[in-house]
């Protein structure tokens, strides 16, 4: 995981550094959306370049070469309306703490723009996103024998990259989540499709009195927050055990059946020194903006 990850993090700040020396800082209106939907668009482009470095066929070895199953579509965007339930309250109890200890609360910083919003904050990133992390990086973890290991790396490295102390947590489980639909579906539009619908979902409610930091202000509305909080968490778990249940896993069928020799050839060229060395580098480098974030801006 450790190239797969690296590259993605080094495609980051490369395009955050280019494109602020093209738009500026400070950009806005049109310009602004425009920045962003480049943004998005050049991060997806890590997985060619792992593709084109490991000599893989990037289609093959992300697995999107195969149509989603749409029993697995359906429960994940259940999971993740209840994740949304439970974790907008959670963060923003975090948030509070945050600034109550005298730091600037964190926050989006997204305008509310609904052309662009839909393009820049759903359409774009259930590609780009899932193509990098549950595309490469994630595959590179599909063989370990701990799998519970595996989700929780891959929602940890997906969570750091955003490097946004607003929502680590959500984006912590949602990757773990996302990295388990692909897995057990064995198509990355599984997952592709339940990104978008989670991102879908958390825009229309910013447009909504529910999805206001005002409703969910625990002193104002302690009552319906809480039954929310623990509406979220129960369907939330119910939901990923009615999915585990009723739906059939292909997790490390196609591993043992050699389905493709270009996966192991990039899950191989990971398992060296170098590749660790690289894993560290890019998670302190993700790390560090986490913070800068949370103490700077």
């Amino acid at each position: 995981m450790g190239l797969s990850f690296a590259l993605a993090v080094g495609v980051m700040i490369v395009a955050s550094l280019a494109l602020g020396l093209i738009f500026g800082v400070e950009a806005s209106g049109f310009t602004y959306w425009l920045m962003q939907a480049l943004y998005t668009v050049i991060i997806g482009s890590a997985a060619f370049i792992y593709a084109a470095v490991t000599k893989t066929k990037v289609f093959v070895a992300t697995k999107m070469n195969r149509a989603p199953k749409y029993a697995h579509v359906l429960w994940g965007c259940l999971a993740t309306a209840f994740l949304v339930f439970c974790m907008t309250p959670l963060n923003n109890w975090l948030l509070d703490a945050i600034e109550a200890i005298g730091l600037k609360r964190p926050d989006v910083n997204l305008d509310k723009n609904v052309v662009g919003l839909l393009i820049v904050a759903c359409l774009l990133p259930c590609f780009t996103e899932e193509i990098v992390f549950r595309g490469t990086v994630a595959q590179s973890l599909e063989g370990n024998k701990n799998k519970l290991a595996s989700l929780a790396i891959s929602g940890a490295l997906f969570a750091l990259f955003h490097a946004n102390p607003a929502q680590t947590i959500h984006q912590f489980v949602l990757g773990a989540l996302l990295t388990l639909l692909v897995y057990r579906s064995g198509s990355l539009w599984t997952s592709v499709i339940v990104h978008f619908f989670n991102n879908a979902f958390v825009v229309g409610l910013s447009y909504t009195y529910v999805g206001s930091d005002e409703f969910w202000n625990v002193q104002h509305n302690m009552g319906w927050v809480l039954a929310l909080f623990f509406v979220g968490i129960v369907g939330f778990a119910l939901s990923v055990f009615g999915y585990l249940k009723t739906t059939k896993s292909v997790w490390q069928q196609d591993l043992r059946n050699g389905e493709t020799e270009q996966t192991y050839v990039a899950k191989n060229v990971q398992r060296n020194a170098s590749s660790t060395v690289l894993l560290c580098v890019a998670v302190a480098v993700c790390v560090a903006l986490w913070f800068t974030n949370l103490f700077m801006k």
